[in-house]
């Protein structure tokens, strides 16, 4: 998506004034991404699941990875493209790169 500030903090303010209000649509493709925590001694990633990515599609703003917690699944009642509400979303901008996350989908 296109950035519209520099630099901040994770914040639900920055969440907001980041995607205007748009509801949100959920792309379910092939489910959710496992990432894994990274060891920074050894700089390598260790077999431990830090987080989950899904990807969301913001009409008219395009398309976010959103950061969800390591046991996330994705509800069964959604359909590719359903709108959703994400739990607790925050935003923050570091280098003009949006980075997403939030607590689930209700």
């Amino acid at each position: 998506m296109q950035v519209r500030n520099i630099n901040g903090g994770y914040s639900k303010e920055e969440y907001n004034r980041q995607t205007s209000g748009v509801i949100p649509q959920i792309l379910i493709g092939s489910g959710p991404r496992i990432k894994y925590s990274f060891d920074n001694e050894k700089k390598t990633y260790t077999d431990t699941v830090s987080s989950v990515e899904v990807d969301v599609y913001y009409p008219g703003l395009g398309v976010q990875a959103i950061k969800m917690p390591a046991d996330f699944k994705i509800p069964k009642n959604l359909e590719d493209l359903s709108e959703i509400e994400l739990i607790d979303p925050e935003a923050c901008v570091v280098n003009r790169k949006l980075y997403v996350r939030a607590r689930g989908i209700k």
